[in-house]
């Protein structure tokens, strides 16, 4: 083994600018409407094709129809986005479940609004993957054991869903590295020995097999299948002082995530267009599972887990980390 990353904003700093706040101060702030009457609102995202039903409800209207102007903003990673959302820079945004859940481990004022993405329970149709070289002494996910593995951050989903799918294969999960590093620099780092395995998430999956590399875990599928893995989140502030707001995204959003399951061939399109991205090669990823509402099992799945984890202290007050949808 070896030794120890439709409505797109066109400038990141004019986002903020055209989403007008009316008050100051740890409150919650509200929002002002656009000449059209819509109320003006930021939502941020990764550069993700999880981000496909997001982009599709707006170029589809669904987010008009509930009297919102939605801006899609995007961050370099979720790490970015809580503290906006926090903040109330941008509203509302996503992140993934371990992250939500450490936000709040943190006495961060976060609460989940709606189902962004999840996995099903195919491998073959997982998103995720850890992938070695095909000429790796590393054959089987057991021969992980030890292993150093590259993840975009860790002590997070990465490490979380590797360890409990490799458990499962019976490694000792206390033995594996994690090392962090971008998505898009994880292929040169396995070819130049640097790292043992790679952890590649669509369309870096796809970007994965295209070099050749040998994929020994659909770690999503193998770890936590048919649950929800990122969801839009909010503020406690600005969910009390705009519920029509928050409930007027997650009907839109549930209107999108619909969509996006009956129209996969458009989720593959909008994300090559929006992450500039070969349409062939988006053309074979996986998809992620577009499921309405918002699924509090899974975030009490997760948060059990990053306990056991050491990912965070306890697992949170669950009557009171949602927004739940209006009727």
């Amino acid at each position: 083994m070896t030794s120890r990353p439709r409505r797109l904003a066109a400038a990141a700093a004019l986002a903020s600018a055209a989403f007008t706040l009316v008050a100051c101060g740890g409150g919650g702030e509200e929002v002002a409407e656009n000449e059209d009457g819509l109320v003006e609102l930021t939502v941020m995202q990764i550069t993700t094709m999880d981000a496909g039903p997001l982009h599709l409800g707006v170029e589809q209207g669904f987010f008009e129809e509930e009297g919102l102007d939605v801006t899609v903003q995007i961050a370099e990673a979720g790490s970015a986005i809580v503290p906006s959302v926090v903040n109330q820079e941008s509203p509302i945004g996503y992140a993934n479940v371990v992250s939500d859940l450490q936000a709040i481990d943190q006495g961060l004022d976060v609460q989940f609004v709606s189902n962004c993405c999840g996995t099903g329970s195919d491998p073959e149709a997982d998103t995720s993957g850890i992938f070695v070289l095909p000429d790796s002494e590393i054959q089987a996910a057991a021969d992980l054991e030890g292993a150093n593995i590259a993840v975009n951050s860790v002590n997070n989903l990465g490490d979380l869903t590797i360890i409990r799918a490799l458990e499962e294969q019976g490694v000792d999960g206390s033995t594996l590295e994690f090392t962090p590093m971008n998505y898009s620099d994880m292929p040169a780092a396995l070819e130049r020995g640097d790292v043992d395995a790679i952890w590649s998430v669509e369309p870096h999956r796809s970007i994965s097999e295209s070099h050749g590399f040998v994929n020994l875990s659909s770690n999503f599928v193998e770890s936590f299948p048919d649950t929800q893995l990122g969801y839009y989140i909010t503020s406690g502030a600005f969910a009390e002082a705009n519920p029509e707001v928050v409930a007027g995204f997650q009907r839109a959003m549930d209107r999108a995530n619909e969509y996006a399951t009956d129209n996969p061939d458009e989720v593959r399109a909008t994300i090559a267009e929006t992450l500039d991205l070969d349409p062939e090669l988006v053309a074979g990823a996986n998809l992620a599972t577009y499921v309405p509402g918002l699924d509090q099992d899974s975030v009490r799945a997760f948060g059990e887990a990053a306990v056991e984890q050491g990912m965070i202290s306890e697992e949170p007050d669950y009557e009171e980390i949602f927004v739940e949808p209006q009727e």
